[in-house]
């Protein structure tokens, strides 16, 4: 769509772009944004839940530092976690080993 253009409604779904694939991508963006902010507010609610019942002190989580025997674990789980998400478009454009490049691993 142009500058000029608006959105429009096809079949009973809002259209703002010409191409479908970028509308169902915007869509998943902004239901994972949605999902997003619902974590967010969850984690929120139980640090509160743990500092003001004194199980933790404020800026526990802030200040948490992982201990050195976990950080291969973790940073394996950081990887697969972004190889599952970009690994389908990264392979196709960069290589199968795009992602762990990317992340310095």
């Amino acid at each position: 769509m142009n500058e000029n253009s608006t959105a429009r409604i096809t079949d009973g779904q809002m259209v703002f772009f010409e191409d479908p694939a970028v509308d169902k991508l915007l869509g998943m963006v902004l239901a994972l944004a949605g999902e997003t902010y619902v974590l967010r507010d969850r984690v929120r609610v139980l640090e509160a839940l743990l500092t003001d019942g004194g199980a933790l002190p404020a800026g526990a989580a802030e200040s948490y530092v992982v201990p050195a025997g976990d950080e291969p674990a973790w940073r394996a789980d950081r990887d697969a976690f972004f190889d599952r998400l970009l690994g389908p478009i990264a392979a196709d454009l960069m290589g199968a080993e795009a992602t762990h490049r990317a992340a310095g691993s």
